[in-house]
């Protein structure tokens, strides 16, 4: 039987970042995954470390946007109305969540862990190729009407005081062409968000991680990590290698996490936003050179290494339900009247599952009644943000070390 000290479960960004910061710090530590590191919701998110993103992306809770949801008129977030009885206990704490006090006191809990994310990133990426991959420019948020705009501006400026952040405003069709040459006049107004660090290929970054993690001496073995069990020394998974032994195991399997979690008593109201992508080809004469969302619509468009990439906003469905194409199909001909496209890429878009909590922050410690289990998942949005800073948060657990963070908001037990 292989022995290690850690199993770390699930080889997405959290989960990579997690294994690297525990080998790094001569802690032996396997890592598991079913599938080839990097594939899941780590692959194909919009590629943005979002250091500005203090305030967690809420549920709308005025009545014309929730109307627009459940009639299919809303693209930035779609629900499938067949999978509403299913989703309604999440959906109703979420909405409860998304009160403006409740959202605004989360937000103090949830910056603790985003202000750290681009040191921890520093450390993660140090004695690899990674930075090159990343940029320092930025993105730009869009408003298609004053009203809208204004409010914007008003949020982001409050926020940029209260935490430090770095904003500026562009107005009329003349600025925002200084920053993105060749887009269409369609946006009233633009939040230029500078602090955040968009990345031109996530999955290559991943890839630049699992690498260090190799080269410290850490392993990847392809295993189901819902075979885990426990005994009076730790946990055992059988694997392709055969069986491996630890003293912990750290849950870091996105979307599937509280499954795994209920196997050993912990039963948590975990939701799910599935999210799509395509790759366009860039038109030589008109290349994108920005990260642009567009706030209306709920798109994000990002120069990627493989091409233009079109990401969707939100969808609810059930968990067995199969990809759906209806969102990339609203927004494609409007993102291509906002900025010139190529053709197409992709014939089968990308899907991927964001794992997320009623109150929008993610589960990270003990798990309740279990020596040496650990939650590390439900990061929504903001997995590819908070990865490397969640790691650091799990190898401080398990040496025995006070974190500079109050866990508590974050405690697995808070259900």
């Amino acid at each position: 039987m292989e022995r290690a000290t850690v199993l770390v479960l699930g080889a997405g960004i959290v989960g990579v970042s997690t294994a690297l910061q525990l080998q790094y710090r001569g802690i032996p530590t396997v890592l598991i995954d079913r599938q080839p590191p990097g594939l899941g919701a780590s692959f194909g998110n919009s590629g943005v470390i979002q250091r500005e993103a203090v305030l967690p992306y809420a549920m709308p809770r005025d009545a014309k946007t929730l109307l627009r949801t459940l009639i299919g008129r809303n693209t930035a977030a779609r629900l499938q109305l067949s999978a509403l009885a299913g989703l309604l206990p999440f959906l109703t704490r979420y909405w409860w969540y998304s009160s403006k006090a409740r959202h605004r006191s989360i937000a103090k809990s949830y910056a603790g862990l985003i202000e750290r994310s681009l040191e921890s990133y520093q450390q993660a990426i140090r004695d690899t190729a990674a930075g090159n991959l990343l940029s320092h420019q930025g993105y730009l948020a869009g408003f298609r009407t004053p009203r809208r705009f204004d409010t914007a501006r008003a949020e982001a400026d409050e926020f940029a005081e209260q935490y430090g952040l770095s904003v500026s405003h562009l107005q009329g069709s003349a600025e925002i062409r200084q920053a993105v040459p060749h887009i269409s006049p369609a946006f009233h107004g633009v939040i230029h968000f500078h602090d955040a660090v968009t990345v031109s290929d996530p999955y290559a970054l991943l890839t630049q991680l699992l690498a260090k993690f190799h080269s410290l001496g850490g392993r990847f073995v392809s295993a189901d990590a819902m075979q885990l069990t426990a005994d009076a020394s730790g946990y055992s998974l059988p694997s392709e290698a055969g069986p491996i032994h630890a003293r912990h195991a750290v849950i870091a399997l996105g979307a599937d996490a509280a499954q795994l979690s209920a196997k050993f008593g912990l039963r948590l109201p975990m939701g799910s936003k599935r999210g799509y992508h395509v790759h366009f080809r860039p038109v030589p004469e008109t290349p994108l050179t920005a990260t642009i969302v567009d706030e209306e619509y709920g798109y994000v468009l990002t120069p990627k290494s493989a091409g233009i990439r079109l990401t969707t906003g939100a969808e609810f469905a059930a968990p067995s339900a199969p990809p759906s194409p209806l969102q990339l199909q609203q927004v494609t001909p409007i993102a291509q009247l906002l900025h010139p496209l190529g053709d197409r890429i992709e014939t089968t878009p990308w899907m991927g599952i964001r794992p997320c909590m009623p109150d929008m922050l993610p589960v990270i410690g003990a798990l309740p009644g279990h020596s040496n289990l650990w939650c590390a998942f439900g990061h929504g949005h903001q997995g590819l943000t908070l990865g490397p800073v969640t790691g650091d948060i799990i190898a401080d657990l398990i040496e025995g070390k006070e974190t500079e963070i109050n866990l508590a908001p974050f405690s697995p037990a808070r259900f």
